[in-house]
């Protein structure tokens, strides 16, 4: 087995860690939100992550869902109301704001701040939140994910891919320029259209399964800006091989420190969370050239050795076997080959292990 964990000794200083805020700051105050998106801007973010649908009248909504989600949003009257049963695409804009989508308790985020707030058109979102930064002098980036899905599509929860796009984009161009925001998207068929109507825009691929670079560009036809992939799908080897075909990784959503510092041990570019408050907790050393960051702590990477996300922080290369602080080469007698493993040998064909040598059966 061959490893690649180049990317791992980068330090986090040579490159912008981009710390995302998962719909402004899910696990602090309601999602997808104006008050969501300040709170994520109190910590130190450098995108806001939101995600978009389309209202009956041609709006552009911040929601998760095209469609009133009950468990976290409640009906104007106070009915209980099932999933699904209310279509954003099928009510205008006035109707879907009478809806409180702030108050309603979410067990998953027992922290989360409870108000009572309607889902923000797009626009407005951008505008307040432009306004606040202008005046606070700092500027951060969006990353808008567009909630398109071809089964959606066929139960008319949204409109065709082409208007749905076209949509999204018109309204965010006529708040930001195009190097201040990020498209994505779970639906390839999106990123193919923004693709060749919109290059000059930045797309990342959301992934539920795990990828490789090859898989992702024979699915999409062409190599997306970034990656971002559940981060329990992410292992040492695959980001190099994604940085190799100029991909950074995104993952989502991490909301636990160890989780957090493990990844930034992998060599991830960025990191999407419901808990912007965490990322102060997580130190973001340099470590010197021939070192890896783990567990918070900088270890030296002795020689024959690459960084490793287990302890002791390293795991030495093929051919040479762990001794407490260093790597001894494995010696592979005559007739016998390195196994696969890395870290044994076989005799060859018609050999056979005696002692530490292969003899002729």
């Amino acid at each position: 087995m061959k490893y690649f964990f180049l990317s791992v000794l980068i330090p986090l200083s040579a490159f912008s860690f981009d710390w995302q805020g998962h719909r402004g700051a899910r696990g602090l105050m309601p999602e997808n939100t104006i008050e969501g998106m300040r709170e994520g801007l109190r910590h130190p973010i450098k995108t806001l992550e939101l995600d978009v649908v389309i209202s009956k009248d041609r709006k552009v909504v911040v929601s998760h869902e095209p469609w009133m989600n009950p468990l976290i949003c409640r009906h104007p009257e106070g009915k209980s109301f099932r999933d699904k049963e209310f279509n954003l695409y099928r009510m205008d804009y006035s109707e879907i704001l009478r809806f409180d989508c702030g108050s309603v308790p979410v067990a998953r985020f027992p922290d989360q701040k409870k108000i009572s707030v309607g889902k923000p058109m797009l626009h407005a979102l951008l505008t307040e939140i432009e306004e606040q930064l202008k005046a606070e002098n700092r500027s951060i980036s969006y990353n808008i994910e567009i909630k398109s899905d071809e089964e959606q599509e066929e139960k008319k929860f949204q409109p065709k891919v082409s208007d749905f796009s076209d949509l999204v984009l018109s309204e965010i161009r006529s708040v930001l320029s195009d190097e201040r925001f990020i498209i994505q998207s779970f639906d390839p068929r999106v990123l193919r259209y923004i693709r060749e109507k919109y290059p000059e825009v930045t797309l990342a691929y959301l992934s539920e399964k795990k990828e490789t670079p090859d898989s992702l560009k024979k699915l999409l036809g062409f190599v997306p800006q970034i990656y971002s992939p559940d981060y329990n799908l992410l292992s040492y080897e695959d980001v190099p091989l994604f940085h190799a075909q100029g991909m950074k990784v995104i993952p989502w959503t991490v909301n636990k420190t160890e989780d957090m510092k493990k990844l930034i041990g992998m060599g991830v570019d960025g990191i999407i969370t419901d808990y912007p408050n965490l990322i102060s907790q997580v130190e973001m050393k340099e470590c010197p050239a021939g070192s890896n960051l783990f567990e918070g702590d900088c270890v030296k990477i002795p020689a024959h050795a690459l960084p490793s996300a287990t302890n002791p922080g390293w795991v030495c290369k093929d051919g040479y076997v762990q001794r407490r602080f260093h790597c001894d080469r494995i010696k592979v007698p005559a007739h016998a080959v390195l196994s696969r493993d890395g870290k044994s040998w076989d005799c060859k064909k018609g050999y056979v292990k005696y002692r530490n040598r292969c003899r002729k059966k």
